[in-house]
This record gives structure tokens, sequence and C-alpha cells, in this order.
């Protein structure tokens, strides 16, 4: 059987062999699951190709790629070592074995190279090919629906015990069998989610066509419908991004924690960065600083905070530098401070805010 003597290499130019690595099609799989357990010595090569399979797949940090595939090729190269061990007297018939081995270390470090060519923050495209099997439901419940009003803030407690600090003027659509089938959301907004732990049911948020798996993890989803974008950050755990595919999450890749992505509105291209995990704390608790803080800045991290877009009527006579300190203060209360301050009064219109300077 030509399976038999496969290399990794071998494993991972044979398209059944990646099918089965993203567990599908279910044949394909099947095939070779019974093949291993028909042949346990092809176990170990079967699984460095997986590992390898996947590091190549996901969308994890390359230096984190690189460390694990020069790990996987010190294994590699010892069990060669360990098995290929000959006397002087055949010496000759272990130069070839070693010249095989030297390309194929060579083969790593070519993947390594191109893998290090990849930028941490560049725009990733997004990977077809891997699917999650877990079906999203059609059907939502109406009794499921929570949603929030201009300036409030919610905090609601599911069925399985996770926790969602809903925004202003978000709405949150909960399966209708939710932690019994499945742990599917719909949400329209911006909502931090403190996930149950559930290894038999992937916690999954659905924004747009932005999809957002975790098993038990902590992130902020931001998907309010008049910037046409989604945005993840990650504060604790890991969670798989992706997008819906028919009734299914194709995944793309995933983020750690202290990572975040921005989704393009076509959900075509994804942007990975990094930021201060603290900001998600100042989120939750509505805490905010400025420190000689210019009108553009005010305007930006207002709409960071309460999810709205702020414009002016006119100009202030003098340029804006305000400090000051909030936290846990409505929009209302924080607009009236920078108000009274900086001589400007304003009208809130569900997510929009008009300023108006004295003249």
């Amino acid at each position: 059987m030509k399976y038999l003597s496969y290399t990794i290499e071998d494993f991972l130019t044979d398209d059944t062999f990646i099918n089965y690595c993203k567990g599908a099609p279910a044949g394909d799989v099947q095939f070779w699951n019974e093949l291993k357990t028909q042949h346990p010595e092809l176990a170990t090569n079967m699984g460095q190709a997986e590992q390898l399979f996947v590091l190549l797949s996901l969308g994890v940090d390359p230096q984190m790629k690189v460390r694990e595939l020069q790990k996987l090729q010190a294994v590699i190269e010892q069990q060669e070592d360990n098995n290929h061990q000959y006397p002087r007297a055949v010496e000759t018939v272990a130069a070839p074995r070693r010249m095989f081995s030297k390309l194929r270390v060579a083969w790593f470090s070519s993947a390594a190279a191109v893998l290090l060519c990849i930028g941490t923050y560049a725009i990733l495209q997004r990977n077809n090919g891997s699917t999650s099997p877990i079906p999203l439901a059609n059907i939502k419940n109406n009794n499921g629906i929570y949603k929030t009003g201009v300036d409030e803030r919610r905090t609601v407690t599911l069925a399985d015990g996770t926790s969602v600090v809903m925004n202003a003027l978000s709405t949150l659509e909960v399966d209708e069998h939710y932690n019994q089938q499945n742990r599917v959301l719909w949400l329209n907004g911006e909502a931090y989610f403190q996930v149950a732990k559930n290894k038999e049911k992937p916690f999954i948020v659905v924004s747009g066509k932005t999809t957002t798996t975790a098993l038990g993890t902590a992130f902020k989803v931001n998907n309010y419908g008049n910037n046409g974008q989604v945005s993840v950050m990650l504060g604790t755990g890991k969670v798989s991004i992706g997008r819906v595919s028919g009734s299914e999450v194709a995944e793309a890749l995933q983020l750690l924690p202290g990572e975040m992505v921005q989704v393009s509105g076509n959900q075509d291209q994804y942007a990975r960065s990094t930021f201060d995990v603290s900001e998600i704390d100042n989120w939750t608790k509505r805490k905010i600083s400025f420190a000689v803080a210019s009108l553009a800045t005010i305007k930006a991290v207002l709409k960071q905070t309460y999810g709205v877009e702020i414009s002016s009527i006119n100009q202030p006579k003098k340029p804006i530098a305000f400090t000051g300190d909030f936290e846990n203060e409505s929009l209302t209360e924080v607009l009236t401070a920078i108000g009274f301050s900086n001589h400007f009064t304003y009208t809130i219109d569900q997510d929009q805010v008009v300023l108006r300077f004295d003249q």
C-alpha cells in the first residue's frame, strides 16, 4: 500500500488527507481514520503532517508559526537519527538518507521563511477551505431578543451562565434552541461577552456575515450598522473569526489575548493588530480619561465608548483642550460636563449627537 511509505510531504500533497485535516467530506475523514486504526505505524507521520497543516492554515502569529515549525522539525530530525543508526561498514547506504534529511530540513526552512514574510498586522485573506461542522440555526426566538436604547447599558445573563454587557442602541437575538442544541447569537451593535465554558457547544456570535466562535473566553464585538465594519477584541482565551457560509461557519483566523481584528464591510478581508487589554476593562466600566484632548479626540473616544456619531453645527472660538476623568457616567453627563467648560450645547437623536458652540 502506497500510504505506508508516505512522508510528511506526501501526506500534505494528498487531497484526501487535506480533506481529512479540514474535517470534510465525511468519506475522506472516515477513510483516514480507518487507515490509521488498521496501520498504527502511520499515526506518527500523520499526526505531524496534520500539525503542520494546522500551523500553515490558521491565522496565528507568524513568529509563533515559525517556532512551532522549528520544534516539529527538531522532532522529525531526532526520529530520523534514532531510526537510521547504521554501522560504519554501511556508511554509504546511510548517506542517501542523510541527503533526504537535509532536503527535508531545507523544505521546513523554506516554509518558515515564507511565514516570516507574512506581516503580523497585514490584511489576511479568508481561508475558504476550513469549515466548522457546527450548523447555524435559521429560526430565531422572538422572546429571546434584547435591546438597548439611547445612552443605555444593559447586562444580560444567558441560560448557560454567559454574561453579556450590551452597549447603547444594540440588539441581541438568541437562538430558540440556545444551550440545548447550540449556543448561537445574533448581534447588531456592540457587546462584551464573558462566555461560560462548554466544550460540547461552541459559543457563536453572528455579526452581519462575520462569526466569532469560542468555547470559554471574554471578548468584545462592535457591529454598529452605521460604520459598515465589524471589529472583535479578545481579552482572554481564544476565539476563531470566520464568516457565515450557508448553514456553516467558514473559519478564517484565530485571535490570541490582546489581539483584535477589523473585518471590512465586504467581509472579504481581515486586518489584525494588537491592543492594550485594559481598553476592554475601561469600556465595560465606561472609564474615560481626557488629557488636554482636542475636539477630534473627544469625538473619537465618545464614539468608541457610547457608539454615537458626533458632529458640530459650527466651530468653537478657541481650540478645545479638555482634561477630565469619568467612570460609569452616562453620555449626557459627560457631554454636559465637557460642554460647560467648552461652551456648547448638544442634542441627541438615536446614535447622532450634534454640538452647537456659543458664538
